[in-house]
């Protein structure tokens, strides 16, 4: 019966609460298409099954099902989306703390390095300073030209360090870039990357914006690409020309270069 599946019951307890479809999912802040793929039982539509376990469970509680029906899509949404119950074992616990850990160390290894990379160019600063004031005593005493020779090295070597920490400094700036996206008009849209994480999937109004740090590996999807606006490195990307009524599959990287 149909009532004895997920999509059933979801189904039947949204028209008991007088709800459209798409009023939930702008509710939820989540893409019709997938509230519509979980109440025809189409979970293989949805990014993965965490999120799809999640999505069912906030859906459930807005359209408020009750009591037996509640648990009962609770055990057939763990069933169907391989959905463990099992508590973290002691194991894990130790697992989690040695994670802790070994970040905290390498914050910690990271701030010891920017010190010593501050230090250095401090104590560059300063021998060039003690080197001037060995050249005054050396010229009295008729050693000029083996200081000078001393003194040009000296100080090309610190030209040297000055120049590459420059250069690094510039590549870590240029290593994210961020990316903004304003919406011309009403639309949803979704932005994950190649290992299919999620950073943003909602419905957007005219007016509103999204920044994120642009990496190269994200796709952009959406149901109107004519009221986005892409703003990258003072580049104005416009998606008017794409006109469709499905969802698309922007490859973010490809309209870039």
């Amino acid at each position: 019966m149909k009532e004895e599946t997920i999509g059933g019951i979801l189904v039947s307890w949204r028209k008991k609460q007088g709800k459209f479809i798409a009023d939930c999912a702008n509710e939820l802040n989540a893409p019709i298409e997938y509230l519509d793929a979980i109440e025809n039982n189409s979970f293989s539509e949805l990014p993965n099954d965490p999120y799809t376990f999640n999505l069912i469970d906030r859906y459930a509680q807005f359209i408020q099902v009750k009591d037996e029906d509640s648990k009962k899509i609770r055990i057939l949404a763990k069933q169907l989306l391989n959905i463990s119950d099992s508590k973290p074992t002691r194991k894990s616990y130790l697992k989690r703390g040695w994670s802790i850990i070994i970040n905290i160390s390498f914050i910690f290894m990271l701030l010891v390095c920017a010190i010593i990379i501050y230090d250095e160019e401090f104590y560059g600063r300063d021998l060039l300073k003690n080197i001037k004031i060995v050249n005054h005593e050396k010229i009295a005493s008729g050693e000029t030209n083996h200081l000078e020779q001393n003194i040009d090295s000296k100080v090309l070597e610190l030209d040297i360090n000055e120049s590459t920490s420059v250069e690094y400094k510039q590549q870590d700036t240029k290593k994210f870039t961020t990316m903004e996206i304003q919406v011309r008009g009403d639309v949803w849209f979704e932005i994950i990357d190649n290992k299919n994480t999620t950073y943003i999937s909602r419905n957007f109004r005219t007016g509103e914006r999204y920044l994120f740090n642009f990496k190269g590996n994200e796709t952009l999807l959406t149901d109107n690409p004519s009221n986005i606006l892409i703003i990258y490195n003072e580049k104005q990307i416009s998606l008017a020309q794409m006109q469709t009524s499905d969802v698309v599959e922007i490859d973010l990287k490809s309209i870039i270069f």
